[in-house]
């Protein structure tokens, strides 16, 4: 695995009392490497921000905070029946400048680095493949990273993640709200069980495209939806 670089971050806390690390989080930094490094540094800011390690585009890997502490990279956070994931989790950032005009691949290095870094930590903390989860994920709505541009399918054939293949039930009915939300909710998303199409409950429908339907951001209730939620929500139960 490359050699990990020490650019020890002042932005970190002590994991809460009866926490454990259970989740590994993966984010965009959307700023090149010098500015996301003075960013999760900076303990000057008004709001504070650090992660436990940053990659960047040639596969160098930095590290922040000892995997002892929490960094502060989650906020505003929840899977299934825990919230405020810092103390519950690993961060790792990937120098991207993310959606926009600017946007790219991940390079195929840094992917790389991605892959032997997150099997060193998953199998330290024993973090199940369904707990490998993107910002977007545990904080629909507020946050859009890593994005529909990652790579998951590739993390997960190699050993990383949790990605079925795509299968579209072609005799399946386009799924009711309520349908969708007890789905959404079954994988691990908080979502109130409204029956409602409210813009919660769209953004939460985006944030499960960006991670297994990348080609289809859109929000829709389509059939294809329901079959992919029912193909995930499988794989993370089996």
């Amino acid at each position: 695995m490359t050699e990990i670089i020490p650019y020890p971050s002042p932005n970190y806390a002590e994991r809460l009392p009866g926490s454990s690390i259970k989740y590994l989080i993966l984010h965009y930094t959307a700023c090149n490497l010098e500015m996301s490094l003075k960013i999760l540094t900076d303990n000057n800011s008004s709001n504070p921000v650090s992660a436990h390690y940053v990659i960047d585009e040639a596969g160098c890997i930095y590290q922040l905070v000892d995997e002892v502490y929490q960094a502060w990279h989650a906020g505003v956070s929840f899977w299934k029946n825990r919230e405020k994931l810092n103390t519950w989790s690993i961060g790792i950032e990937l120098v991207n400048p993310g959606h926009g005009p600017n946007c790219s691949p991940f390079p195929s290095l840094q992917m790389e680095s991605l892959l032997g870094l997150s099997k060193k930590i998953t199998a330290r903390h024993q973090i199940p493949a369904y707990h490998v989860l993107g910002h977007s994920d545990i904080a629909p709505g507020r946050k859009i990273d890593p994005g529909e541009h990652f790579d998951w399918a590739w993390l997960a054939q190699n050993g990383i993640g949790v990605y079925p293949p795509l299968k579209v039930d072609v005799e399946a009915e386009v799924p009711d709200v309520m349908t969708i939300q007890v789905l959404l909710q079954d994988i691990g998303y908080r979502i109130p069980l409204s029956g409602i199409l409210d813009s919660y409950t769209i953004n939460v429908i985006k944030a499960f495209q960006m991670h297994f339907m990348p080609d289809s951001v859109d929000g829709r209730l389509t059939k294809a939806l329901g079959s992919r939620l029912n193909q995930v929500k499988q794989a993370y139960t089996l």
